[in-house]
């Protein structure tokens, strides 16, 4: 019973989750949701271990656009818009690439600090 009210619960928060991103991201940031959606529960929650794999395939498809200046600048200007609204911790945006194995082609440090 405690492993279907767990289910249950994990449903509603993935909608909820999904339902307050669609409506707190510009729209200029829907190319990016692979990235922001699945990684909600570990971008904003301090204690979330590592990220799932539906989080990081969505990261590394996110990230593998990010070539080119213009494509940095555009991937920074939309983390920095949408990681207030959506309560991500900084310090875990820096830590995704490690922990899903993505080699960057820049520092995202750098990114949403600036």
């Amino acid at each position: 019973m405690k492993v279907l009210a767990m289910v249950m619960f994990l449903m509603v928060y993935g909608l909820a989750i999904t339902r307050l991103i669609e409506g707190q991201m510009p729209a200029s940031c829907d190319e990016y949701n692979p990235l922001f959606s699945p990684c909600v529960p570990y971008l904003a929650n301090p204690d979330f271990g590592i990220p799932s794999p539906r989080c990081c395939a969505g990261a590394a498809q996110v990230f593998g656009k990010a070539n080119n200046p213009a494509a940095i600048q555009k991937l920074c200007t939309c983390l920095v818009a949408t990681m207030p609204n959506l309560s991500f911790k900084p310090e875990k945006l820096t830590q995704l690439p490690t922990a899903c194995k993505i080699k960057l082609s820049f520092p995202i440090d750098k990114c949403i600090k600036a």
